[in-house]
């Protein structure tokens, strides 16, 4: 018997990274293959490229996969990978001023989101930037900026910081 976990969406700004979960064929299918089995990084790799590499990190981040270690024949600790969720539960109220400018984001076409997050990745440098500061330099409100994170690859939350995704660095 299948358990069905479902991932509850209660802030509107995780709209910005729902919309992006499954918007090519390899997410898709890279999510196809969690949802099966365990799969370690390398095998993802092997079968999608980096692409599914990235997906799969993507996944990482917005927490819809979980992770475990095991040991490798050879005894070496490998993390493998497993879908969390089978389902969503959506449940959102919002202003206007904030639908606005989470779909300002969301719907953003991918090269401007492509360079906005090139800019404020360098801008944060290696040691993060207080997302106010950040905010402040790139003129977005409070809610465009949490939907800019939760869309990127390559941005995290920490605290009240925004850094540099750790994953992201290596590729």
């Amino acid at each position: 018997m299948v358990m069905m976990q479902a991932k509850l969406i209660n802030d509107i700004t995780d709209l910005a990274w729902l919309s992006r979960a499954f918007d090519t064929d390899v997410k898709k299918q890279v999510f196809n293959e969690v949802s099966k089995d365990w799969r370690t990084m390398e095998e993802i790799e092997e079968k999608f490229g980096e692409e599914g590499a990235k997906a799969l990190k993507f996944f990482e981040k917005v927490r819809m996969v979980e992770t475990r270690w095991t040991m490798t024949q050879n005894g070496k600790a490998k993390k493998e990978y497993h879908a969390f969720y089978t389902a969503f539960h959506i449940n959102v109220m919002t202003s206007i001023d904030m639908i606005r400018d989470v779909f300002s984001i969301v719907l953003m076409d991918d090269k401007k989101f492509r360079e906005i997050e090139e800019k404020i990745y360098e801008f944060v440098g290696d040691d993060g930037e207080l997302s106010r500061e950040v905010e402040r330099e790139f003129s977005f409100s409070p809610v465009q900026m949490r939907c800019i994170v939760k869309r990127s690859g390559k941005l995290e939350y920490r605290g009240m910081k925004i850094e540099r995704y750790e994953e992201a660095k290596s590729y």
